[in-house]
């Protein structure tokens, strides 16, 4: 369905768009699988420690990866919060803690 809509809609003329069968095809060469879902057991996303080469696989907004996306993924973390966010905002506050870490980690070893 997906495909068809794609297609229809020719928007594959204006931006990249990949599809692909398996998911685990597209990792780059040493990154590593991070789940972002809401599911049981999940990492909060205050206390991960965000990988040098990481390559991030986030959840739908009405549901979760489920095991077969999450049993090749390293680590699932999720973003703490009291309601609901959309997939876009999840995006943008996992990448900012990440950016975040990174320069407080450059920071303290430059301070070294």
């Amino acid at each position: 369905e997906f495909r068809r809509v794609l297609f229809r809609s020719k928007q594959h003329r204006h931006m990249p768009v990949l599809l692909c069968p398996n998911l685990q095809d597209f990792i780059p060469h040493g990154a590593i699988p991070i789940a972002v879902d809401l599911i049981d057991d999940a990492t909060p996303l205050p206390e991960y420690s965000h990988p040098e080469q990481a390559f991030y696989v986030f959840g739908p907004e009405d549901g979760t990866l489920g095991p077969d996306i999450t049993r090749w993924c390293q680590d699932v973390i999720y973003v703490p919060t009291r309601y609901c966010m959309n997939l876009a905002a999840t995006v943008n506050v996992v990448l900012y803690d990440r950016m975040l870490k990174r320069a407080e980690r450059a920071a303290r070893f430059s301070a070294a």
